[in-house]
Formats: C-alpha cells, sequence, structure tokens
C-alpha cells in the first residue's frame, strides 16, 4: 500500500539515496552527478515543480518515489514520476500516478492530465496505461532523456470527469 504525502527537508537522505540509480538517472533530468546538495535543494523547493508529492510505503513510512505535476497549461496537467529501486515491482508508481489523477482531477480548471514517456521506456508507458492513461496521437512533438540522449516521447492523456 502506497500513500502521497508532502515532500519535507528530512527527505533528502533518501532521495540522495534514489538518485544514485542507473535507471532514475536514465530516464529523468536529474542531474549527474546528484549530489548531497541538489537532494537538499529539491526537498527544500521542489525544484520549480507546480505541485510534489512523496510516494510513501505505508508498510514501514519509506519514501520510495517522486510524483509531480511538471506544469498547467491551458487546463492541461503536465505530470511526472521515479520511482527508487527499493520500492519497484510492487505497485507504487501505478498507484502514485492513481491517486495523483484523483487528486489532480478536483483541481478547478484541470481538463486533463498528460505524462510525456520516453518511447524506449515501455515501463513507464505500461504504468500510465494501468492507471487509465492512453496514448495521444495528437499530443505534442517532444523528446525525453533515454541516458545521455534524448528519445522520441510519447504523450499518454488521462481525461478528467
Amino acid at each position: 500500500m502506497f500513500v502521497l504525502r508532502d515532500l519535507s527537508p528530512a527527505d533528502a537522505d533518501w532521495i540522495f539515496e534514489a538518485c544514485q540509480d542507473s535507471e532514475i538517472q536514465r530516464w529523468t533530468l536529474v542531474p549527474r552527478p546528484y549530489t548531497r546538495q541538489h537532494a537538499h535543494d529539491f526537498a527544500a523547493h521542489g525544484a520549480g515543480e507546480r505541485r510534489v508529492w512523496v510516494v510513501e510505503r505505508t508498510a514501514d513510512r519509506r519514501g520510495v518515489g517522486m510524483i509531480s505535476v511538471h506544469t498547467v497549461t491551458d487546463g492541461v496537467a503536465d505530470i511526472g514520476y521515479w520511482i527508487a529501486p527499493w520500492g519497484r515491482r510492487g505497485g507504487a508508481a501505478s498507484t502514485a500516478v492513481r491517486l495523483l489523477t484523483d487528486e489532480v482531477s478536483t483541481w478547478h480548471g484541470v481538463s486533463a492530465i498528460t505524462a510525456r514517456i520516453a518511447t524506449t521506456n515501455v515501463a513507464s508507458q505500461a504504468t500510465v496505461e494501468r492507471a487509465g492513461f492512453t496514448k495521444d496521437p495528437n499530443g505534442p512533438a517532444a523528446t525525453c532523456p533515454d541516458g545521455d540522449c534524448h528519445v522520441d516521447a510519447v504523450t499518454f492523456r488521462f481525461v478528467v470527469g
């Protein structure tokens, strides 16, 4: 079982540990190398995200990931997430995406939620599909990280309502 909770400065240590993971560095825009100072700054300020939550495992109250709304533009909330190695393969990501859609669906003026995912990141694509998102063939042209390069992105959309 997982819940979303507010990010706090006390999260910096486990965020630092998680962001040493090669998969998080491969698929996200976290700085490389990821330092303790990066983690402290992120935990204190959320790196300019519109809203950030910690994905917390209820059994031990340990942070296992992050999920955020990057922006809301013209009624569309754009999201991103990552899960630490110790939180993977247990439903943390799809549960977090479902919980986020429940929350963001209540925001005034939000009509859709999108996730842009690298064409090569099939695990993340499956995650958002399990959470009710569908491929948006008319999504904006975009790229996402895949290691040291950027690849085409697929836009997935969840329609609110």
